[in-house]
């Protein structure tokens, strides 16, 4: 399978899982209900039945049904869209990217003349750690958390808090499950993932040198390989 093949089984079974998993957030599914089976639900989506039983792992690896053997697939979880603090919970993560890309390089731009040199040195040791775990092909959840750490805590610095409050949501993992699964996909191999780390020190070289363009502009090229990797091409850059 080539690398365009493989990247639409994967944006196949991530949207049926992602569908479902609104499904389930709003309601449509209770908790405790069984699931259609497999083949019903590829035949609902069009698609083959490995890609709809892809869609049901992706589900039980985020802890939002259980198999039970012989029994079925039933929801473990009915969690609404939009928790109590307003954030927004289980939306696709093309949307969440998308909205990253429209706010994220202004937070940087700020940031760069805004930023404290002790959230420097704190997003410093995070893209340390990042580094260490290149080549570690057991360590990319904890990559994948430290690079949406550093998105996180670079946020406050833009000294904005709506801003950096909105920054927070969009990047919480546990409010967005499926993106862990989206970011590690993204990040197969030690070049992808040392092709984060570079494109997060080129944001917080450019921050830390008090030029917000350039702070802007490094993070829209970041934020923009990523949503071009994931959803092009299927080669990834992480968070």
């Amino acid at each position: 399978m080539n690398t365009s093949d493989e990247s639409s089984r994967q944006r196949r079974y991530l949207n049926v899982a992602q569908d479902l998993l609104m499904a389930i957030t709003s309601g449509e599914y209770a908790a405790g209900e069984r699931l259609p089976a497999h083949t019903d639900i590829a035949a609902q989506y069009q698609v083959s039945r490995p890609t709809a039983r892809e869609a049901f792992l992706a589900l039980e690896l985020v802890g939002a049904i259980e198999v039970r053997h012989g029994d079925g697939t039933f929801v473990r979880r009915a969690a609404r869209v939009g928790g109590a603090d307003g954030s927004p919970l289980d939306v696709p993560p093309r949307e969440l990217i998308e909205t990253r890309l429209s706010i994220e390089p202004v937070a940087a731009s700020l940031a760069a003349t805004r930023i404290t040199p002790e959230r420097i040195s704190t997003l410093e040791r995070y893209l340390d750690r990042q580094a260490e775990l290149v080549e570690d092909s057991t360590g990319v959840a904890e990559f994948v958390a430290l690079g949406l750490q550093f998105h996180s805590d670079l946020a406050p610095g833009c000294g904005n808090s709506i801003l950096s409050g909105i920054i927070e949501q969009l990047v919480n993992v546990e409010s967005h499950p499926l993106w862990v699964l989206v970011n590690q996909q993204g990040l197969p191999d030690p070049a992808s993932r040392q092709i984060q780390v570079d494109e997060h020190r080129a944001v917080l070289k450019a921050v830390r040198g008090g030029d917000p363009v350039s702070a802007a502009e490094a993070m829209r090229n970041h934020l923009g390989h990523l949503d071009r990797a994931i959803f092009m091409n299927g080669a990834g850059t992480g968070a």
